[in-house]
């Protein structure tokens, strides 16, 4: 099963396992990750090898605080609109993909926690390690049969019935 995990925004976390065993951890721009989820996934329907994409989506997030600022309240926009851009774009491809909630990641996780959990040595940030814990997390639970993964959904075009 081949697991991609992003977390989104300006600088998107990418992670992407092969059953389970991490291979790449990095940010990119959300272009670069979808031309990356693309292609493994064109490579994983040829070989026919189970594929999903795991998406932090805030817009499931409950409660923010009132205290953050306006110029953060612009960024947790920004992120919002990208969740739909990712939803969007899976839902074009039929990529089957899966939209958790924040509360449901172990986020912020530092450098040494990250690799002493998942056995990653390399270089990463802070959005690229929480999309390697989400999917880190979400691998076990989708073999273990808790988290049913969706079949893709198609956009229906406006005026089709």
């Amino acid at each position: 099963m081949i697991l991609i995990g992003i977390d989104t925004g300006v600088k998107t976390g990418f992670a992407h396992s092969i059953d389970g065993v991490l291979q790449e951890v990095s940010t990119q721009s959300i272009l670069s990750a979808q031309d990356k989820v693309y292609k493994t996934f064109e490579e994983a329907q040829a070989s026919d090898i189970k594929f999903v994409v795991c998406i932090e989506d805030v817009r499931k997030r409950k409660w923010v605080d009132p205290r953050i600022g306006k110029e953060r309240m612009k960024g947790v926009g920004s992120v919002i609109r990208d969740c739909s851009i990712w939803q969007e774009f899976c839902e074009r491809y039929d990529i089957p993909h899966l939209l958790v909630a924040p509360a449901s990641i172990d986020t912020k996780r530092s450098a040494k926690d990250f690799k002493m959990i998942t056995g990653w040595h390399g270089r990463t940030s802070e959005h690229s390690r929480d999309a390697g814990m989400l999917i880190y997390k979400y691998h076990r639970l989708i073999e273990k049969g808790a988290v049913d993964v969706p079949a893709p959904k198609i956009i229906k075009k406006k005026g089709s019935k």
